[in-house]
């Protein structure tokens, strides 16, 4: 059902004009959040479709820019390994917790 833009805007203003003359902060409040519903049914008619991202394919990436992006590779730390952990004469284990 699509209701005109201008007749949810005259809604609108009548609305406001019913908050600016109400008496009691909460008659105010209600009305303010009709006005913010009315905002939200105009706002999700007119929205627009969500564009979906594709990323660039591997193949678009020059090897200047995979450089750049990457630095230099030669620098990288490697972790050791389990099998390369680093053994000391007063542990007991290979859990942290072994004392």
């Amino acid at each position: 059902m699509d209701i005109p833009i201008s007749k949810l805007l005259s809604k609108m203003e009548a609305e406001l004009t019913k908050a600016k003359n109400s008496q009691s902060e909460k008659e105010r409040r209600e009305r303010i959040v009709v006005i913010q519903s009315l905002c939200e049914l105009i706002l999700d008619e007119k929205s627009p479709q969500v564009q979906t991202i594709t990323s660039p394919s591997s193949s678009s990436i020059s090897p200047a820019e995979l450089q750049k992006m990457m630095g230099n590779m030669a620098t990288v730390v490697k972790n050791p390994s389990s099998s390369e952990a680093r053994k000391e004469d007063d542990a007991n284990g290979d859990s942290l917790f072994d004392f």
